[in-house]
């Protein structure tokens, strides 16, 4: 667990720096929030300011307009106007000068009327001549204006863009003739371009802006200053709005920059706070690795070096005379504790452990010993010489094995070896009843270092408590390799233990050492797990209520597994 700690561990500097950034966090989205909220409502006031002077101004153009067309209405109404056409061919030519003048006085004072025209100026079809202020006006056809019209209607005055300028017309009579009869005279207003500007620069507030009139379908556009181009419009904030009875279109273009200049700037002073506030976290920070998060990394480095089993630590390099100073020295004193206590136990459960091996091999089973002699003399009486020299052998190798003062490992040869003697001599006393099926050792496997006394004590167990009881007793040994551990099966044809005796000794065999008695099955299993680890030990099954199956499961390490792959090869 300390190893998976270890690898996936925050130091503790990213956790302060974390709680701080955290802290920030809320002052950061207060901050953001009452930028663009603020940011938002002076768009907002300024687009209703805007579009609030806006509709002032196009009101105000749009009532110019309308006055501009009344008048044209009554001077298509003056009788003087109507007479010189109508008596021009009959006039003298003084009187046709003088009608003219007062023609010409009359569309003077139409243009003096307002500061948005620049010309005034009567086209008379039937006399194919115009009259004007400065006589700088073409003759326009008729034809061509009803070709700009399209189809006649009531409507008496109309407002036409020629040349980006900004035209009104006035026909006489008032209303439109029929088809055959002719028209009497067309009027023609200009707008000034200059005055529109100026009109437009009038209502242009803020530096670098822009107030655009225009018409809808693009014929007409007119500016108070540069022109937007469709890059930076996206910077403006615009506002439109239509002027009534016009056709055209009032659009105002204000820089943002114009607008939020001092909330940006605010936006600056909180991105340079943020900043400031980061550089403070982290300054802090590195003074607390300082002071802190170093202190703790050595102890640490001290906890894994016990963990990786190096009790005896070094001095760390400690300075001064605080808290750390103080959980050190005691932390070492610990470490040093924990050292001696530790070879203490081990000591002890050595000494244990071998003192429980030497009680096993001095466990020598009298019963055993009055049959092995009995057999002897029924052999010596029958005069079977041959079986008597090899009884003898084999109770030799057996006492040998068990009795002598040897290392607590063995090969697994010597131990397979034994558990065969064994078997021969139980043959013997059975007297030919005993069917024994033993697997051959494989070869990669002799060399294995065991513990000694696994497989003749199990052996044992079997022909005590299960194979006296049969009358055709029967036991086997099979060998085989199980994953990555041997497996050392133990089968018999005994009687075999009820589900309630065969629970208990599962779970005497899975209890704390500390709770068991020694018998030889819990023995073994102990010394197997001690041995090789908690994937080892005994293994009991059976089935159908007869027999009972010891597997002796032992991990193989990984040279002995590449050997037998070899071997198999």
């Amino acid at each position: 667990m300390l190893t998976a700690l270890k690898n996936h561990y925050f130091p503790l500097r990213v956790k302060i720096i974390a709680l701080f950034l955290f802290l920030l966090l809320p002052l950061i989205i207060v901050g953001s929030t009452i930028y663009q909220y603020g940011y938002h409502t002076i768009r907002r006031e300024i687009t209703d300011s805007s579009s609030a002077q806006l509709a002032l101004y196009a009101g105000f153009f749009s009532d110019e307009i309308t006055r501009i067309q009344f008048s044209c209405y009554r001077l298509a109404s003056n009788p003087d106007i109507n007479y010189l056409i109508n008596a021009y061919p009959v006039m003298t030519d003084y009187e046709r000068s003088q009608y003219i003048l007062r023609t010409a006085q009359l569309l003077s004072t139409l243009q003096n009327s307002s500061q948005f025209l620049e010309s005034a100026a009567i086209y008379i079809p039937s006399l194919n001549k115009t009259i004007s202020v400065n006589d700088s006006e073409p003759g326009i056809l008729f034809s061509e204006y009803f070709s700009r019209q399209g189809k006649p209607d009531e409507i008496n005055s109309h407002l036409f863009f020629e040349q980006n300028q900004l035209c009104l017309y006035t026909h006489s009579p008032v209303r439109f003739p029929a088809e055959n009869e002719e028209e009497l005279f067309l009027l023609k207003i200009t707008f000034s371009n200059d005055s529109l500007s100026e009109f437009l620069r009038n209502y242009t507030s803020f530096p670098d802006s822009c107030t655009i009139l225009s018409s809808g379908e693009g014929s007409f556009r007119l500016s108070s200053g540069p022109a937007v181009s469709e890059e930076n419009s996206a910077e403006m904030v615009i506002t439109s709005i239509d002027v009534e009875n016009t056709g055209l279109i009032l659009t105002s273009h204000v820089p943002t920059r114009q607008i939020f200049g001092e909330i940006k700037s605010y936006r600056m002073f909180w991105v340079a706070y943020i900043a400031l506030s980061v550089l403070i976290i982290s300054l802090f920070s590195l003074a607390l690795w300082h002071f802190i998060n170093r202190p703790v990394k050595y102890l640490l480095r001290a906890i894994w070096e016990i963990e990786a089993g190096r009790y005896q630590l070094t001095d760390m390099p400690i300075t001064g005379n605080d808290e750390f100073r103080i959980l050190y020295q005691s932390f070492h004193k610990m470490a040093h504790n924990l050292d001696n206590l530790i070879h203490q136990v081990y000591e002890q459960k050595i000494l244990t452990q071998r003192a429980e091996l030497k009680q096993l091999q001095s466990q020598i089973n009298p019963h055993f010993l009055y049959n092995s002699f009995f057999n002897i003399y029924r052999l010596a009486k029958d005069e079977d010489c041959e079986n008597i020299v090899l009884f003898s052998k084999y109770l030799g190798n057996y006492y040998q094995y068990i009795t002598r003062n040897a290392a607590s490992e063995v090969p697994l040869s010597a131990e397979y070896e034994h558990a065969v003697n064994y078997c021969s001599i139980q043959k013997f006393r059975f007297d030919g009843r005993l069917e024994i099926r033993l697997s051959p050792l494989p070869e990669a496997f002799r060399s294995l270092k065991v513990p000694r006394m696994i497989i003749q004590p199990i052996l044992e167990n079997a022909f005590e408590h299960g194979l006296n009881q049969v009358p055709s007793p029967s036991l086997c040994l099979n060998i085989f390799q199980e994953d990555d551990a041997l497996i050392l099966s133990v089968e018999n044809n005994g009687p075999g233990l009820s589900e309630t005796l065969l629970t208990e000794l599962k779970e005497k065999l899975e209890a704390p050492e500390s709770t068991l008695e020694t018998t030889a099955l819990i023995n073994i299993h102990r010394r197997l797990r001690m041995t090789y680890g908690k994937t080892a030990g005994l293994y009991l099954s059976q089935k159908d209520g007869y027999g009972l199956t010891v597997n002796i499961r032992i991990p193989i390490p990984p040279q002995e597994t590449e050997m037998k792959g070899a071997n198999d090869v």
